[in-house]
């Protein structure tokens, strides 16, 4: 054991914390990405590079990562109010019940999170998320992961549930953001392109799926096809937008 504070030890290893961090965030750009080509049934890793997945995935995971921050914190600073009695509230009647049926619980949340995964419309990810990563968490708080680092226990659980919870927030909202596209409920879709054909009605016209490396998908509603073709320089393309993405 070593005498350093926390500080110096932060700052001691910066190099492997950046490192780790480094890849866990593309990582999670990368089941982004999976998350949302997957329902065109595009490998979209074929067509980008690693600095394409971190310049792709840079905004939409900060967003995601920043919405679910204020969302634990806050949840965090709301249960401070609330600290439960020595032995983490086992003694307490409702600790008590949920310790006697903890079996019978374990199979509800098993059976209930599955019964979510198969019959769950879209947005069951973001349930999901949850329901799968709270459970890491919640392990790796009781192992103690992370404790040197942040040795205060409310930001290291804040922490740990955004580290277990972010990958999976950020493969269903490209889920749903893919099937926002395909059910036309939010899109960017084409004004006018020599080569792609267009409508009167934005929900008829050619929606823009994606950029990808050098290339650019579509989708056509009438035909229920993928189109894409490589970027030339000095060509533009327009697009207009059609609802509101979550």
């Amino acid at each position: 054991m070593t005498n350093e504070s926390t500080p110096e030890r932060l700052k001691n290893n910066s190099n492997v914390y950046i490192y780790f961090l480094s890849l866990y965030f593309i990582a999670v750009g990368t089941l982004y990405l999976w998350g949302y080509w997957s329902l065109f049934g595009v490998n979209i890793l074929e067509y980008l590079t690693l600095a394409d997945i971190v310049k792709s995935t840079a905004y939409p995971i900060a967003s995601i990562f920043i919405s679910l921050a204020i969302g634990v914190v806050l949840a965090e600073i709301s249960s401070a109010k609330k600290k439960f009695p020595s032995g983490g509230g086992r003694n307490t009647v409702a600790g008590q019940f949920l310790f006697r049926h903890r079996g019978l619980l374990l199979i509800l949340y098993i059976t209930g999170t599955l019964a979510i995964l198969v019959f769950g419309p879209i947005e069951k990810w973001l349930v999901l998320a949850t329901l799968l990563g709270t459970p890491i968490a919640l392990y790796a708080r009781a192992r103690n992961f992370l404790v040197y680092q942040i040795p205060a226990e409310a930001p290291r659980s804040v922490c740990l549930f955004l580290l277990a919870t972010l990958p999976l927030f950020a493969f269903g909202l490209g889920k749903i953001g893919a099937n926002s596209v395909l059910e036309g409920k939010a899109f960017y879709y084409v004004i006018d392109n020599n080569s792609i054909t267009s409508n009167s009605e934005p929900s008829q016209r050619t929606r823009f799926i994606g950029r990808a490396g050098e290339f650019v998908f579509f989708w056509e509603p009438k035909e229920s096809i993928i189109s894409f073709y490589k970027l030339e320089a000095g060509k533009s393309l327009r697009l207009g937008k059609f609802g509101k993405s979550i």
